[in-house]
């Protein structure tokens, strides 16, 4: 075998259909970017965490942090014993405190333009979801290096100044801040910016260590008393000594109040490349590279499939002047790594593209300047093996041409077992990977990696078996139907679609590739959406009263008034569950103290709670009594809790942590509770909740230090002239929408500031033994029905419509792909076509056949594309379940959804390409002459 000849054949190839070559090229390199950017995204990871430790930590530097969000102290004795250690050589400390951080005015005003602005700064009127940390080191020590402006002066007088991290976006040098804390609302300005990255913030210890930074007595003027010591960085005399150190202190750590942690760089360093990010984002690129490779198997079948049959006349010419039989199989497959290499380089180009978007309009995450070689180098090898796998049938058909034959061999029966054996294979494999998937501990790691390497092959697999079968029963359910709309003979029709299935299945599985990405990308879109989805019987307004929010009186004053009937006076605090000092897991809580007789009754009046477990009559019963609670399904699912158990959330106390201690007597689901949350300062400790925990409002005010009576009111506007509770318009323009939004909002702000006096200054106990003075309250109102509507529309479904045009541009690309199927289909059945042709078949008729043909293939599309894209949104939608526990999906229990009305692009697409490459294969075949045509 000539090496000459074979290149010799192999640009034959390439020319004789540039366009197939060319769009397959581009369909492997779209497939091969998505995996490129994982494996970079991964080694962005990899590479990130130790250069982010070396940033945070010097080599001979310690950290100490009191990470409980509930009892953020370190003990003074602590810190004399550690600095009388011989090996420390120096120990600076810090304290922290946590406030509201929005737009704001020179005076201190919330700059009201910024906050419902929609452009970079804004919020588009949304509230913040929860306080930002600031750290407040002692004079003169370490704290950074600033790339710009000055550090926070040391006068306690004034705006409060503020340094703020790189990562921290909108937020200029000399922009003005609009801080609550809980003593009332503060201006400030930001003074500096200090050197960071994106790595830093990827674990829990850098977002404790990369917070905005203040003096020491702006922090004690946010939190209206003196602060404790809360961090603590101090330097050894010699390396040596730091591996002694960190074993002879972290034990000590262990047995002292609240939650102290011990870090250096290493521990930083592995934290990063350890951390339930990275894991996600290991199992992240797993499921690429899986997928990845099976779309170039499955393009590389398609177009290399036909151009086999294209071929078989050229094939059995060299096969007749002495080719072996290796030849051609050489020449296929070395068309396949010239197309898995174009393809990979097409790959390498997109992602330098968006790595350099980035680098240029998101500098903060400091991404590298191209593609390392390494990620590279697998992508090519995963590529290249996915092209050469999708060769093998081909090559096989390859083969098996014999010297001088003209035609692909057709052979009906044999084509029917085959499909019916590959649908039993196809069926087998789906069971055998349901049964592996199954046997695996649900909601654990293990069944997510299981999901994705045999769920993803299996599926894949599967979707590659059943599509013969699939074409055949397409063909008799519908070859009738469309030959009578498109005016063609069905015998005629029949005979070209069964004549040889092999020779359609590429295009098939090609169309489907496409259609069945679009479908998984919609359906798990918009799944994860639903989960997110606010319930429609939840009242529309959400209020905060912060700091302090009201006392008894005030409650009962505001309750009488007419706007405020029919509210619900809701008492919520953010704690933790009490897991033990010395566990690995921290559980942030939503403890929620609610009227349970006019919440969890029978009546309409109720909240939607839905019991997953328990009766609705005896838990209300129980929850009076106050040693009874109500808890979240999405966390009983996920930590096995069942009625009965009992569960204990911490309280914090001066001298340390208590625990109260509740029976679980209904496990419950307030759908879209998590979202409702998000945006108006439930989350006051700043971590997204894991759990929530319902009680009567009375036994919070008696085990929890709130202070006040009620701090959220939970209502629906006053019923409309019609009857009807007033709603976020939906049927305006988002602007106009928005704007009447706000102007309910704020209208609902200015009755409740009528009612009560919000400017007179409340004492009340933050915690025990530490009393505050709010010196004034800010009242907002967030609108959930907005919330609602965004949801599915401009911010979530806009965004999840926006994923499905990557398939979409594949499902384009497979034009090329069927077009060549119906052009050897015509080709195969020349003599006969001639023959009709003779006969007065018009080359209009010849056309409309054609037409019937592609539509045929493209039904025959669809149910594979629905295996594949069903199949591949739920095994997605599996492991979103099982990663959203480890990281902050808390309270995401997806369901599958199938978006409707969402899907009509890809069926759109879908016709056009199966029509326009029947127009141009008809119209090409319709212009050889009828006795061209009969002679072959």
């Amino acid at each position: 075998m000539s090496i000459s000849a074979v290149l010799l054949l192999l640009w034959a190839n390439i020319r004789a259909n540039p366009l197939r070559f060319m769009a397959a090229s581009t369909a492997i390199s779209l497939a091969a970017a998505v995996l490129l950017a994982a494996l970079v995204g991964q080694q962005f990871i990899r590479t990130q965490a130790p250069r982010a430790a070396e940033m945070l930590i010097a080599p001979l530097e310690l950290h100490l942090a009191a990470t409980d969000r509930n009892y953020p102290y370190i003990a003074e004795d602590l810190l004399e014993a550690m600095r009388d250690d011989p090996r420390v050589t120096s120990l600076a400390t810090a304290v922290s405190v946590r406030a509201v951080d929005m737009p704001g005015l020179a005076s201190g005003a919330l700059d009201r333009e910024t906050f419902y602005s929609h452009k970079p700064g804004g919020m588009g009127g949304w509230i913040t979801g929860r306080r930002d940390s600031f750290l407040a080191w002692d004079d003169e020590n370490p704290r950074g290096t600033l790339v710009e402006g000055r550090w926070p002066s040391l006068a306690s007088e004034g705006p409060i100044e503020i340094v703020v991290p790189q990562v921290v976006r909108d937020q200029p040098l000399e922009s003005w801040r609009h801080l609550e804390s809980d003593t009332g609302v503060y201006p400030a300005q930001v003074v500096g910016v200090t050197r960071a990255n994106n790595g830093q913030v990827a674990t829990q210890q850098g977002i404790q260590l990369v917070s905005r930074q203040v003096s020491r007595a702006a922090a004690e003027k946010l939190a209206g008393h003196p602060l404790r010591p809360s961090h603590a960085r101090f330097e050894l005399n010699r390396e040596a000594a730091k591996g002694a150190f960190i074993d002879d202190w972290r034990g000590r750590l262990t047995s002292l109040p609240g939650r102290l942690e011990l870090w250096d760089s290493e521990s930083l360093n592995k934290a990063g490349l350890n951390s339930p990010a990275v894991e996600s984002a290991r199992l992240a690129v797993q499921t690429a590279v899986l997928l990845a490779s099976a779309c170039v198997m499955c393009i590389a079948l398609s177009a290399q499939g036909n151009a086999v049959r294209e071929r078989i006349r050229h094939i059995g010419l060299l096969r007749s002047l002495g080719a072996d039989r290796s030849t051609p199989v050489v020449v296929l497959l070395c068309e396949a790594i010239v197309m898995a290499i174009v393809g990979s380089a097409g790959a390498v180009a997109i992602v330098w593209v968006a790595m350099s978007s980035a680098a240029r309009f998101v500098p903060a995450f400091v991404p590298p300047a191209a593609p390392d070689s390494g990620s590279v180098f697998i992508m090519g090898t995963i590529i290249l093996v996915g092209s050469v796998a999708g060769c093998i049938w081909p090559a096989i058909v390859v083969a098996r041409v014999l010297p001088g034959e003209t035609a692909a061999q057709v052979d009906s029966a044999r084509a029917t077992r085959i499909a019916r054996r590959a649908a039993v294979a196809g069926g087998l494999i789906l069971m055998v990977t349901t049964v592996i998937v199954f046997i695996t501990p649900a909601g654990s790691m293990l069944r997510a990696q299981t999901l994705s390497w045999c769920g993803t092959v299996g599926l894949s697999l599967a979707a590659v078996c059943i599509t013969p079968a699939a074409m055949g029963l397409v063909c008799r359910a519908c070859t009738r139907p469309v030959a009578w709309l498109t005016r063609t003979n069905s015998l005629i029709l029949r005979d070209q679609i069964t004549a040889d299935g092999a020779r359609s299945a590429g295009s098939v599985i090609a169309v489907a590739v496409g259609l069945g990405g679009f479908i998984w990308m919609l359906c798990w879109g918009a799944s994860m959406l639903n989960a997110f989805v606010i319930d429609s019987e939840i009242p529309r307004w959400l209020v905060s009263i912060h700091p302090y929010g009201l006392d008894q009186e005030e409650t009962e004053r505001l309750l009488a008034t007419p706007t405020f009937s029919g509210f619900f006076p809701l008492t919520l605090v953010d704690t933790r569950l009490a897991v033990g000092n010395d566990s690995a897991e921290v559980v942030p809580t939503l403890v929620m103290g609610l009227d349970v007789d006019r919440a969890v009754n029978d009546g309409p009046s109720a909240l939607p709670f839905r019991f997953v477990a328990g009766q609705r009559g005896q838990a209300a019963k129980e929850l009076v009594n106050g040693d009874a609670c109500l808890i979240s399904a999405w966390y009983a699912a996920s930590h096995r809790t069942k009625l009965g158990d009992r569960i204990s959330v911490a309280v914090p106390r001066s001298e340390g942590l208590t625990e109260r201690v509740y029976k679980v007597v209904g496990i419950v689901e307030l759908t879209g509770w998590r979202m409702a949350t998000k945006q108006n300062k439930v989350r006051l400790n700043g971590d997204k909740h894991e759990v929530m925990v319902v009680l009567d409002a009375n036994s919070v005010r008696r085990d929890f230090h709130v202070g006040c009576y009620a701090n959220f009111l939970l209502g629906n506007p006053l019923l409309d002239g019609n009857g009807n509770i007033p709603g976020y318009r939906q049927d305006l323009p988002e602007v106009e929408a928005d704007a009447a939004s706000e102007v309910e909002r704020e209208s609902l702000e200015a009755k409740l500031a009528a009612t009560i006096d919000l400017t007179i200054p409340v004492d009340y106990e933050l915690e025990p033994n530490v009393k505050v003075q709010a010196n004034s309250r800010v009242v907002q109102v967030d609108d959930l029905d907005r919330t609602r509507a965004a949801l599915w529309g401009e911010w979530g479904g806009k965004a999840v419509k926006r994923l499905g045009q990557l398939p979409l541009i594949i499902l384009t690309l497979s034009l090329f792909s069927v077009s060549g199927t119906l052009m050897i289909s015509m080709r195969s059945r020349a003599h006969e076509l001639g023959v009709l042709r003779s006969c007065g078949l018009t080359r209009v008729a010849m056309v409309r056949l054609c037409i019937a043909e592609g539509v045929l293939l493209g039904l025959s599309a669809i149910p594979v594309a629905a295996l594949l894209g069903g199949g591949s949104a739920w095994i997605a939608l599996e492991i979103a379940s099982i990663i959203g526990y480890r990281l902050d999906f808390s309270g995401i229990d997806p369901t599958f959804v199938v978006p409707w009305s969402w899907l009509w692009p890809g069926a759109v697409i879908t016709a056009a390409v199966c029509c326009l490459a029947a127009v141009w294969a008809g119209w090409r075949i319709s212009r050889v002459a009828p006795a061209a045509l009969i002679t072959g």
